[in-house]
């Protein structure tokens, strides 16, 4: 799990330019109708969406938290497993879009989109499961689509989803979330285990064949 140094700051700016083409329209992935929306992370742009969805485990009928939903397609493909999903965001663009998704998708009664950062939507409630697919980049975002891969100058975002995370767990409940090899890998793998979490791989693949790994962790 090394770090790719050059890459980490390449990367950016490649979605920063992707990102300045984007027009509304629907697409369909991994079988969900998706609004992409101006002002939002665009899934298609990334692998790592995708990669997130293939690699999910998500347990029959349990009351699921997504955190950074963008669009609301990971939500509204867990929602094929359960009728109980929460989806969050700190963008207000972002919210509508995923309001939009869960439309196309018929989810307005099984996704409750709300807009937050981290957990201030949900305080008080507990998730059998809590997906992320998080900003994991070192850097101060400017703007609101850049908070999609910038997660503070020391990944303080990280540090306080982890520190905060158990407590909206049930006793069972478990984390998924994504992480890249252009990431601080070292550092979060510190942060997850001063946490308290036992961490299990349970996806990993190259993007794009060279450009970075993708590691779905299990936290529990």
């Amino acid at each position: 799990m090394s770090s790719i140094k050059p890459h980490s700051r390449f990367i950016p700016w490649v979605l920063e330019v992707l990102h300045r083409r984007l027009h509304p329209r629907t697409v369909i992935l991994e079988g969900v109708r998706t609004q992409i929306c101006p002002h939002v992370f665009n899934p298609l742009v990334s692998g790592t969406t995708r990669f997130f969805i293939r690699h999910m485990v998500v347990p029959q009928d349990s009351r699921i938290l997504e955190l950074g939903t963008g669009t609301g397609v990971i939500a509204a493909f867990a929602a094929r497993y359960t009728k109980r999903v929460v989806a969050t965001d700190i963008n207000p663009y972002a919210i509508k879009c995923a309001k939009i998704t869960m439309r196309l998708n018929r989810l307005e009664e099984v996704v409750d989109v709300k807009q937050g950062d981290l957990f201030r939507p949900v305080k008080g409630q507990r998730f059998d499961l809590i997906l992320f697919n998080p900003p994991y980049l070192k850097g101060s975002p400017q703007g609101l689509l850049a908070q999609a891969w910038y997660a503070g100058p020391h990944c303080e975002l990280i540090d306080q989803f982890l520190a905060e995370g158990r407590r909206y767990l049930t006793k069972e409940g478990t984390i998924q979330i994504l992480f890249s090899s252009v990431a601080p890998l070292q550092e979060i793998t510190r942060m997850i285990r001063y946490s308290g979490f036992q961490l299990e791989i349970l996806g990993k693949g190259k993007l794009l064949g060279f450009l970075e790994t993708l590691y779905l962790f299990k936290l529990s």
